[in-house]
């Protein structure tokens, strides 16, 4: 089969299109010829060996110290049809179609990949994609519809609360917007001017634009401030949140780390660097409210499967809207 193989750590040069042997399932397993894929931030992260919390070391120590061998393909959520399925697998047939993520494995940058019928956590989750969703927009869903339900929850959002997402216009962001006015929020987006009109089409009651003003001087608060882009500036945005209220931060450093802990030691603020379970109860939730016609996938761009890495560089750009799929044929 074909697959995108990594080759080392570094730029997107190190994809390459290779032919590698096509998986079997286990008795526990299902082969699913993958349709449609995506280019994460995450996987992006990986690639590069560039991890939040000095997760870099780990997992080079697992992966391989010098070069990626233990996870070969990377890519992390799918959609496509099951081909086969194990003899001891109960929840799949043959024909079925499916979407869902592949866990710490990885490996959905190929034409197939071997997936347990029940996993645990670590292995991701798959079920059957919703029936008014394209493979492509259903591959896009799972990983950021895990972690801005996530963020949701955890906060207790619900009719009149306020939430803030900073870096709105990406896939965590997207979904957040949606997942957020569902259980009645009033929403505000943060991104460049590119990225606005689509904010608003998703939902967001009101976009800012931080190219041209300083909202953390705005008098403005909130009781969940989800932060896709973090990095700086995290103490100055953390004056806009609301005693008790809950500021969710995905890329994180040491300082933050310490910054959190003091926060939780002089506030009733609660600053959270976490990531969700990818289990099967939360990816069907995400579904029936697609299927309801309540969220919908938003994509920038579709690339073939050859050029994994120009979609990559596309995704280090920051111009991305939404999500960025790839096509397998």
């Amino acid at each position: 089969m074909k697959a995108i193989v990594w080759t080392n750590y570094g730029s997107p040069d190190v994809l390459q299109l290779q032919e590698v042997d096509t998986p079997v399932p286990r008795d526990n397993e299902v082969l699913v010829k993958i349709h449609a894929t995506t280019v994460t931030a995450g996987d992006c992260e990986v690639r590069r060996l560039e991890l939040p919390l000095g997760f870099s070391l780990p997992i080079r120590l697992y992966a391989g110290f010098l070069r990626p061998k233990r996870i070969p393909i990377l890519g992390q959520e799918l959609a496509g049809e099951v081909e086969e399925v194990g003899k001891h697998v109960k929840s799949f047939k043959k024909g079925d179609q499916v979407f869902g993520t592949t866990g710490f494995g990885f490996g959905a940058y190929a034409e197939y990949i071997c997936l347990p019928d029940e996993p645990d956590d670590a292995q991701g989750s798959l079920i059957i994609k919703p029936t008014n969703l394209t493979y492509q927009e259903a591959a896009a869903v799972p990983t950021a519809g895990y972690e801005a339900l996530h963020f949701l929850r955890k906060a207790g959002i619900r009719e009149g609360k306020k939430v803030l997402i900073v870096g709105a216009g990406g896939s965590i962001g997207t979904f957040a917007i949606q997942l957020a006015k569902h259980f009645g929020a009033e929403v505000t987006g943060v991104d460049s001017t590119e990225k606005l009109e689509m904010l608003r089409s998703v939902g967001a009651n009101q976009v800012i634009d931080y190219t041209l003003e300083d909202y953390t001087n705005s008098g403005q608060t909130y009781d969940l401030i989800i932060d896709v882009v973090g990095k700086r500036g995290v103490s100055r945005r953390l004056k806009l949140l609301e005693p008790g209220g809950y500021y969710f931060l995905a890329y994180a450093g040491l300082s933050h780390i310490i910054l959190g802990m003091w926060i939780s030691m002089t506030s009733q603020k609660k600053l959270k660097i976490e990531a969700s379970n990818q289990n099967k109860k939360d990816l069907i939730f995400l579904k029936e409210l697609i299927e309801a016609g309540v969220l919908k996938t938003v994509i920038d761009r579709t690339y073939p499967l050859e050029q994994m890495a120009e979609a990559h560089r596309y995704a280090e750009s920051g111009q991305k809207k939404g999500n960025l799929v790839i096509t397998i044929e």
